[in-house]
């Protein structure tokens, strides 16, 4: 949880929703607002492992199913949302199932896609840095891959992963696509990776420069967000900036 005025992140909450149950999620929103009551009012972003990114120039609301389906299969139960970004000046798509509509009936914004907020981080923080550059983050049963040049986004999309070996395999599938060269360009992960384990051992036996991302140094941290490694919530950290 951000606080907007301080600008500071002051809380982290951790719960367990079993098998999509509705009710469990609304014990969750409930859990959170008694805590933090003004958690409702501000924006709310979720983990969204169907996105697609289109340039706003071909972004339209009346084709945007259609180029969503192009990319994705929409599974019965699941609802699109589009959300705007605003330092690559193109809109997100994104799916979520159902058993957040229940979450978003209490909310007062409509949901932001964390990869959105990832995004928006990444091409403020390496706007400056020449040269060509990947940025990977594990989530749950999915990673996102976001690649750099010159400051610029040139590629980006996610991709459904099983374990430590597919996300080698997509990694360096888009290294090889886009022309990095895994032993003279930089690569940054972060997310649901910790150094030593089987996903972060496997990209350093192939990757000479592999690096964790930071937390943005413009916020500030209270206890206990200062306790986690820094690259494991990298992408909640990089939310303040849809503010």
């Amino acid at each position: 949880i951000f606080d907007p005025l301080k600008q500071r992140f002051v809380a982290l909450y951790a719960l367990t929703v079993e098998n999509g149950n509705p009710e469990k999620y609304s014990s969750a929103i409930e859990t959170i607002s008694e805590a933090e009551p003004k958690t409702l009012k501000h924006n709310w972003f979720i983990s969204a492992a169907k996105t697609l990114l289109v340039p706003n120039a071909l972004y339209d609301d009346k084709n945007a199913r259609e180029l969503f389906e192009n990319q994705h299969r929409i599974e019965p139960g699941e609802n699109l949302s589009a959300y705007p970004l605003k330092m690559t000046e193109a809109m997100m798509i994104f799916a979520y199932k159902d058993q957040w509509a229940v979450i978003q009936k209490v909310i007062t914004n409509a949901f932001i896609p964390i990869d959105a907020a990832w995004l928006d981080n990444l091409c403020l923080n390496y706007k400056a840095q020449e040269g060509i550059h990947l940025h990977v983050n594990l989530s749950d049963g999915y990673i996102s891959i976001a690649v750099f040049k010159d400051g610029s986004l040139r590629f980006y999309n996610t991709f459904e992963t099983a374990n430590a070996e597919e996300v080698l395999y997509f990694v360096m599938f888009v290294g090889e696509q886009i022309g990095i060269n895994p032993q003279k360009d930089p690569y940054y992960y972060s997310g649901f990776i910790y150094k030593g384990d089987q996903a972060q051992s496997l990209l350093a036996k192939y990757i000479k420069l592999l690096k964790p991302e930071e937390r943005p140094d413009n916020y500030s941290y209270s206890m206990p967000v200062l306790d986690i490694p820094a690259s494991l919530f990298y992408n909640a950290f990089c939310t303040p900036i849809c503010a």
